[in-house]
């Protein structure tokens, strides 16, 4: 399966170029960063991490619909990581895009945990929307959107994708806060991304049954 995943990985990131491009705009939260995020959203980044996260998620994935599960997963989170580096804000029609195609692989290939993950992604929209209200601005409105299409996408995994991203954010805002002050932003989403990738590959999705 690792072809399967380097060609699908590299056609999602080409397929990323034009939604970093165009989705952004009209978006009316968006907060430009330095000019050297920009390079994110260009086509050779996007295109050679794509393939690389797709072999990678075909080499580790057990079956079929976990490599599915994780190309749901690559094709939002792909330019979704690249938008938010450079404006701070999550597109709704990336969001949208991967709940419904995670739910379709989940009700195409093991009916009996949708409404698990249905549930997942309900708590998970709902205890990270609290979280944001009591952060005042530390956590955005896109990184709940984010994680309740997660639970979605994951299921039971959801926590151990949030706990993971979050955890390494953590350990990478220290040193960013020492060195630009207290008024400096991070990105969150490219932390949530790897948190759920890694999570739709660990060895714990077959402890919890997924």
């Amino acid at each position: 399966m690792i072809l399967v995943g380097l060609v699908a990985g590299a056609l999602l990131g080409l397929l990323a170029v034009p939604a970093v491009a165009w989705l952004p705009r009209g978006i009316a939260e968006r907060l430009p960063q330095p000019t050297w995020t920009a390079r994110a959203g260009r086509p050779l980044p996007l295109v050679a991490t794509g393939a690389a996260i797709g072999a990678l998620l075909g080499a580790l994935a057990p079956d079929g619909r976990t490599l599915a599960l994780g190309l749901v997963l690559l094709a939002v989170l792909l330019p979704a990581t690249a938008i938010d580096i450079a404006w701070r804000v999550v597109p709704d029609t990336l969001v949208l895009t991967g709940a419904l195609g995670g739910l379709a692989v989940v009700a195409l290939a093991m009916p009996d945990q949708l409404v698990s993950h249905l549930v997942a992604g309900l708590l998970g929209g709902v205890g990270s929307l609290l979280v944001a209200v009591a952060a005042r601005g530390g956590f955005g409105l896109g990184d709940v959107k984010v994680i309740a299409m997660t639970g979605l996408v994951l299921g039971a995994a959801l926590p151990l994708a949030v706990v993971g991203g979050l955890f390494v954010a953590g350990l990478v805002a220290m040193p960013v806060l020492l060195m630009r002050g207290r008024g400096a932003t991070l990105p969150l989403v490219p932390f949530l991304a790897a948190g759920a990738l890694l999570a739709c590959l660990a060895p714990a999705r077959t402890a919890i049954g997924l």
